[in-house]
């Protein structure tokens, strides 16, 4: 009993609280629907006044922009009729000057047919006057004929072969007085030009003879250096690429070669291997091999010092060695690295004096003698040679010429030319700079001696002046005054054709007469 009355209790309890959980749910839904529907009325009521107020903005925002709309279009309609004005105005004065210029093409017109009817009238007139003289000119022809008869085709070739000699020598004549007038004014221009020139030149110079040969001290020394049977001799000899010749008499080894980096190579190697205790392949083989690196090192700086003494920039390594090389190299015991150098000073002395590039007279000046520095193995003449290799390695074409140009292997073309001629001519042959052998002069002397007498319109040949002029003698009665002008000009362009000098040879005709007469 107990038991049920207790689970009647629980079943009620929980009702109880089932049903109290209902009504406070109810209750709960019933408050959040309200509050829900205030909080959307009010928030419907916001949107609506939001809504009216950007509609009030919007109202006001399409006012200003239909004011400011109006205003740009009534700017710009302003604006499009001042240009309307500014264009009709100027059409208007377009039209003026057209309508100008058409009356001066018309007037220009009218005139023209004039003087086209005029020029038509000149040329009939003309045209009937040399009718007129072709006919005269064939009836005093045909009368002429009639008077000499058969002697007409005789009086006209002797009469034209005598104005033809008339005027050849008048062109002579005329040709002599020409070269003598600009012989004596370029002359003294050029001397004034170079005389500037050279005083302006004022570097130091002492003329550089180079020593190709070491000296043995003692038998001693020469064993050491030979080795048995010269086998030290014929290494150096490969290494070098030179041959060594022996002279006995001053005890000494004389350098033989082609290159002369090479022979300066062999001479400073000799030199070293001289003071060593013991030599041996090995040791001769780091010596030589020292020593190109030394002289290599040295060839360089040689090379850069010129062209830095020069003010030259741009001047590619190739060419800046080469011209190092000739640190080593003699033409006339004149050594050809300080040579260039003048020739470069010189050349740029003369550029400045007749208003030429400095740099190019200077460039042109130092690279002339460049193909010397080059051995046997290239085929050509030294300027020629010299010319392409500064070309392949990216000298401008105005430098190029004047290297190839400067001993005639082409036709000089280019006043740059003429410079580096005569800088190098004034290098060349001032006092002391070169020297040659008796031999050489003697050849030279007979050289020019032949060519003289090679022509047969001369009768003797003469040097004057130790080589400096060459004088003929022909026979008056065989070469006239206008044969020995072309005389002159054949021997002077033989000589420069085959003879190899410096500074100028002067070539003179002499006329001979001889007048006998046998007394009785």
């Amino acid at each position: 009993m107990l038991y049920a009355l207790g689970l009647f209790s629980f079943f009620v309890g929980f009702f109880i609280i089932v049903f109290m959980s209902y009504l406070v749910r109810k209750n709960i839904l019933r408050e959040a629907r309200s509050e829900a529907e205030e909080l959307i009325g009010l928030a419907q009521q916001n949107s609506d006044e939001l809504l009216a107020e950007k509609e009030l903005e919007f109202e006001e925002f399409k006012h200003e922009l239909e004011l400011k709309s109006e205003k740009e279009i009534h700017d710009k309609t302003k604006s499009i009729e001042h240009l309307k004005i500014a264009i009709d105005d100027e059409r208007a004065v377009i039209n003026s000057k057209l309508n100008v210029i058409h009356n001066k093409i018309n007037q220009h017109k009218q005139k023209l047919t004039k003087a086209k009817s005029h020029y038509d009238k000149q040329v009939d007139f003309l045209r009937a006057i040399k009718d007129k003289y072709n006919a005269q000119k064939a009836t005093y022809i045909q009368q002429l004929k009639d008077v000499v008869g058969d002697e007409y085709a005789d009086i006209k070739t002797n009469l034209a072969t005598k104005i033809m000699n008339e005027s050849k020598s008048k062109q002579v004549k005329l040709a002599q007085e020409f070269e003598e007038d600009v012989e004596r004014n370029s002359e003294r221009t050029a001397k004034k030009v170079l005389d500037i020139a050279l005083n302006r030149f004022i570097r130091p110079y002492c003329a550089e003879r180079g020593i190709q040969y070491v000296s043995l001290k003692n038998e001693k020394t020469k064993d050491k250096v030979f080795g048995p049977d010269k086998a030290n001799l014929q290494i150096i000899e490969k290494e070098c690429g030179v041959d060594l010749i022996y002279k006995e008499e001053m005890n000494s080894l004389s350098v033989s070669g082609f290159d002369p980096a090479r022979r300066e190579l062999a001479r400073a190697s000799l030199e070293k291997i001289v003071t060593e205790r013991h030599v041996d392949e090995k040791r001769i083989k780091s010596i030589i091999h020292n020593t190109k690196k030394s002289l290599f090192k040295k060839i360089k700086v040689d090379g850069t010092k010129l062209f830095k003494s020069l003010n030259l920039k741009g001047v590619d390594s190739k060419i800046v060695n080469m011209m190092g090389a000739l640190r080593y190299r003699y033409s006339y015991a004149q050594n050809q690295y300080f040579h260039c150098s003048e020739v470069g000073f010189l050349c740029g002395l003369l550029s400045a004096e007749l208003g030429m590039s400095v740099q190019n007279g200077r460039r042109a000046g130092v690279l002339h003698d460049i193909g010397k520095a080059m051995d046997h193995s290239i085929d050509g003449g030294h300027a020629v040679i010299g010319a392409d290799f500064i070309e392949k390695n990216g000298e401008e074409s105005q430098i190029v010429h004047a290297v190839r140009a400067h001993h005639y292997d082409v036709q000089p073309e280019d006043p740059l030319c003429y410079l580096v001629i005569a800088a190098d001519a004034l290098s060349g042959a001032r006092p002391g700079a070169r020297r040659s052998t008796a031999d050489a002069y003697m050849q030279k002397m007979g050289q020019l001696e032949e060519i003289g007498n090679s022509f047969k319109e001369v009768i003797d040949t003469f040097i004057m002046s130790a080589g400096r002029e060459v004088r003929v003698q022909v026979d008056s009665r065989r070469v006239d005054d206008l044969q020995a002008v072309s005389l002159s000009k054949s021997v002077a362009k033989k000589i420069e054709e085959q003879c190899n000098y410096p500074g100028l040879i002067k070539v003179t005709v002499v006329r001979k007469i001889v007048a006998s007469e046998v007394a009785k």
